[in-house]
């Protein structure tokens, strides 16, 4: 394995696809940068901590929703409700905004999806600041707010991945992606227990503010940085055979790489086993006897260990090999998820969130990474759009599983649901062991 301060070893020539051999300028022989080196470059570092900031506020948000639903309601249904509400947008809209986002400037796509997030999550502040958390008229504004800013998620899903090729040589492809994930770890690790703990001392009200204020730093961001190589595709769309012009095109050229397939069932396994972690905590953490901040730390050591795995993401991807990765962290997941299931005190379910998370980073980031490699320029935006709906857009339905499962049994047995899914769609992988290579080499 090579060290964070060591390049990478990238593919052969032979396995870029047609239209991305070096999006940015950087040439094949370029020297990868360290991890520290990214987080000091004059575009992708602003990205990259704004970004962070941004995230973690999302998880005030969730993190309040789920606490202020359970407590409105006493449901795990009806907090499951947020998160389909959320994702459904993205599972409605993300194809749609993947299309434009290969017609459009992705930093501006990016930038228009956080503003609308913004005025949802500015509208349900001032609402808890003027009505109070205690005379809300039931969850309805909290789901509204929720529809809302899905509406930004689904706006700013596809653009978020395809415009990183844009901020870095490709040399510095896997690194980026891996940093790029690890926006959402990071705030996996501290928003939630900030959350709890503000929570606690001061309210839901105050939450909620929080993740108002976080959407600012990245809108700024985003209006002022430039970047080195095409966040805006060509400006006549291509209309050869592999491109296309609609979202059907890409459905077809999906359905033509089976890898791509290979990748997609990974990323839905994923993100289908990421959700308990929306759904049944505040469930897990009142079984348990606790409250607030301990549905907090519960969310935070899931990101912790997804933090903590990233650094290694390169010495893990050696020594497995590209196409093992998905499928050890969806193995992985699901020790991490039945450890919670099982556990009978909040301390070892602390510890097998933290197996869970580190997992989910193997997991996302290894589908994504060997998505990017292969896709052709101009279907970027949409093939990254139908990643997002595997990823995101399959929330609502596990959601409502999650939810029903653990209101009709216990949070216990919809844990073991989830391990057994991860567990599964690890299994499949296996047998598989998909590569952003064999995409390349199918397209070229």
């Amino acid at each position: 394995m090579t060290s964070v301060d060591e390049p990478v070893d990238g593919p052969p020539e032979t396995d870029v696809a047609p239209g991305a051999d070096d999006d940015t300028g950087g040439g094949g022989d370029e020297r990868s940068r360290t991890f520290s080196e990214l987080l000091r470059d004059s575009v992708f570092a602003p990205f990259f901590f704004s970004n962070a900031v941004s995230n973690t506020g999302n998880w005030f948000q969730n993190v309040a929703a789920g606490i202020v639903v359970y407590d409105l309601t006493g449901s795990n249904t009806a907090v499951g409700a947020v998160s389909m509400l959320q994702f459904t947008a993205t599972m409605l809209l993300t194809p749609l905004a993947g299309r434009l986002t290969d017609r459009v400037d992705r930093r501006w796509m990016l930038f228009c999806g956080q503003f609308v997030a913004f005025l949802g999550a500015l509208g349900l502040a001032i609402t808890v600041v003027v009505v109070g958390i205690d005379d809300l008229p039931g969850p309805w504004p909290i789901y509204a707010a929720t529809a809302v800013i899905g509406i930004g998620a689904a706006i700013i899903l596809p653009s978020l991945q395809a415009v990183v090729p844009a901020l870095v040589p490709r040399a510095d492809l896997d690194r980026a992606i891996t940093l790029n994930s690890m926006t959402f770890n990071i705030a996996r690790g501290v928003g939630p227990v900030a959350a709890g703990a503000v929570i606690a001392a001061f309210g839901a009200a105050w939450a909620f503010g929080i993740n108002t204020l976080t959407f600012v730093p990245l809108l700024v961001v985003l209006a002022i940085i430039r970047p080195g190589g095409a966040v805006r595709p060509d400006d006549e769309p291509a209309h050869d055979a592999e491109g296309g012009t609609t979202v059907v095109d890409a459905v077809r050229w999906v359905r033509a790489h089976p890898t791509v397939l290979v990748l997609l069932v990974g990323t839905l396994g994923v993100g289908w086993t990421s959700d308990p972690f929306s759904t049944l905590m505040p469930a897990v953490s009142d079984g348990f006897g606790y409250g607030e901040t301990v549905v907090g730390l519960l969310v935070g050591a899931f990101g912790l260990g997804a933090a903590l795995t990233a650094p290694a993401t390169d010495r893990i991807r050696d020594r497995l090999g590209r196409g093992r990765v998905s499928a050890t962290g969806l193995a992985v997941s699901s020790v991490g998820l039945a450890v919670i299931a099982l556990a009978p005190i909040v301390h070892l379910a602390l510890l097998g969130a933290l197996v869970a998370g580190s997992g989910f980073l193997l997991g996302v980031t290894s589908t994504n990474t060997e998505l990017q490699r292969g896709i052709p320029e101009e279907l970027r935006g949409r093939v990254m759009a139908l990643w997002s709906v595997a990823f995101l857009g399959c929330r609502p339905i596990a959601a409502l599983v999650d939810g029903s499962i653990a209101d009709a049994t216990s949070p216990s047995v919809a844990l073991g649901v989830a391990a057994a899914v991860a567990a599964t769609t690890s299994a499949f992988l296996f047998r598989r062991q998909p590569r952003g290579a064999e995409i390349a080499g199918a397209g070229s």
